[in-house]
């Protein structure tokens, strides 16, 4: 049942709640249900993240030394920019359009699941200059084949001269004004995410493990929710000793625990 919760409680702090509209309440505990209704609540988590790995991952295997097309660059930060990083203090670009009409983009998402034609409408929006303002960050350091190898510095004076940042003016062509000192933080982090993305470490690193040299070692996993992974050429592992251990294994230590003091006691007339 400790699994569950957690499972359930990661699952709302994701989101999920707004796809999986069965999903128990945040504060139920699995110990109430029976093991068919548990085994439920797991699939249908798996499988909703099941179809979100398979819409982030359209471009099948990579290539080794090869950076990246700029459409494989715009589609990953599209969706590290989708998401709120309060560890970082960054807002999410959905939300930061959303505040700058005194929206809740929480509300958005809800009434955009629930068929509200208003904010179906208003989530397109906000889709589409997400995807806009994105683009206009890559475009500034595609090659003339298409490719990300370097990256553009974000250039200061020359965009004020312009006018604002070309994601500013990407979102003002969408409808939606916001000035560059709201979005600083937000696209400081994607310039830096993109550095990382196209980091060339790989037939390096590659060369380095033939030759049987120490090759730095990096976590393994999604770099839309955790960008630290990026960038790649490094020896992945599996497992993360920063998160170790999971917060259903301390729960269910301290129930083990529990008993075992509980046993001690009763073994020794309660002493």
């Amino acid at each position: 049942p400790s699994i569950v919760n957690a499972i359930v409680a990661a699952a709302y702090s994701c989101n999920l709640d707004k796809d999986i509209l069965d999903l128990p309440a945040e504060d139920a505990d699995a110990k109430a249900m029976d093991l068919r209704q548990r085994d439920d609540v797991v699939g249908q988590v798996y499988r909703r993240l099941m179809e979100i790995e398979s819409r982030l991952l359209p471009c099948g295997l990579h290539t080794v030394g090869v950076p990246p097309t700029a459409e494989e660059s715009i589609a990953t930060l599209v969706n590290i920019a989708s998401l709120d990083r309060p560890e970082d203090g960054v807002k999410s670009l959905p939300r930061l359009l959303a505040e700058s009409r005194d929206r809740d983009i929480e509300e958005v998402y809800r009434n955009n699941n629930n068929g509200v034609l208003e904010d179906v409408s208003f989530n397109q929006e906000i889709t589409e200059a997400v995807r806009s303002a994105v683009r206009s960050l890559v475009e500034r350091s595609t090659n003339s084949a298409g490719r990300v190898e370097q990256v553009s510095p974000m250039a200061g004076m020359m965009d004020k001269m312009q006018g604002g940042t070309p994601w500013k003016r990407a979102l003002k062509d969408k409808g939606f004004n916001l000035e560059d000192s709201a979005m600083a933080q937000l696209f400081g982090y994607l310039e830096f995410c993109l550095r990382q993305v196209v980091a060339d470490n790989e037939l390096g690193a590659l060369i380095d493990a033939l030759d049987g040299k120490y090759i730095l070692p990096g976590p393994g996993g999604d770099p839309i929710r955790n960008p630290d992974v990026l960038p790649t050429g490094k020896n992945m592992h599996a497992l993360d000793p920063q998160s170790i251990p999971t917060s259903a294994a301390v729960d269910c230590a301290k129930v083990v625990v529990e008993r075992l003091l509980e046993r001690l006691q009763a073994d020794n007339g309660g002493s």
